[in-house]
């Protein structure tokens, strides 16, 4: 097994075709999940949808499992892109919570893989090659980012508090999205300063 880019492969494409074939397999997976649910989808459906042969499948993907966990590595280096191009005018700590929040609920509504796949522990634990994964490595970076830019003193009890922020942020979104305009708008507004509370100690006043 090897990588290419942000998830591993049983082969590395060599042209430019076969890159943009995986790309097709994997929106073409994305597409089988939103509309059959993770238990029903299949390779062999996900091949049909990308007009390929289901062995051009397996040349890159073991299994559909391996698939899924391409998906959420390729939403994760996504989000992770997007939220540090959106970081990289932000003047405050609170604004970068926003920013990680919103980018979050942004691409949960109009990312179709993104939703049906979701980060985190909040999807199938048993798609992470460790518990956690995907929020460890957002979390490590948020907090370098906090302690280089911000001031943010940097601790056990920080990282801590940055994981636990992220972990509660994206539940916070998953719970806003599925509710009326009015009832997210209360919800984000009640759930944001819990947010920053968890992570003013660690920051200068």
């Amino acid at each position: 097994m090897v990588t290419s880019g942000a998830y591993p492969l049983r082969r590395t494409p060599t042209q430019d075709r076969a890159s943009r074939q995986v790309e097709r397999i994997l929106d073409a997976a994305c597409a089988e999940v939103v509309e059959r649910g993770y238990d029903a989808a299949s390779t062999s459906g996900i091949a049909k949808r990308a007009e390929i042969a289901v062995g051009s499948v397996y040349r890159y993907f073991p299994d559909k499992r391996s698939l899924i966990q391409a998906i959420e590595r390729r939403n994760q280096a996504r989000y992770t892109d997007a939220v540090r191009e959106r970081l990289a005018d932000v003047t405050s700590w609170r604004a970068a919570v926003d920013v990680t929040l919103d980018t979050f609920r942004e691409m949960h509504r109009t990312d179709p893989g993104f939703k049906a796949v979701v980060l985190s522990g909040l999807g199938d634990p048993e798609l992470e090659a460790k518990p956690g994964e995907f929020d460890d490595q957002h979390a490590g970076e948020f907090a370098e980012l906090l302690a280089a830019r911000f001031g943010a003193r940097d601790s056990r009890d920080f990282r801590l508090a940055v994981t636990l922020s992220i972990t509660m942020g994206e539940a916070l979104a998953h719970l806003a999205d599925r509710l009326s305009a009015d009832e997210a708008e209360y919800v984000l507004d009640q759930g944001r300063p819990v947010l920053y509370n968890l992570l003013a100690p660690h920051l200068p006043a």
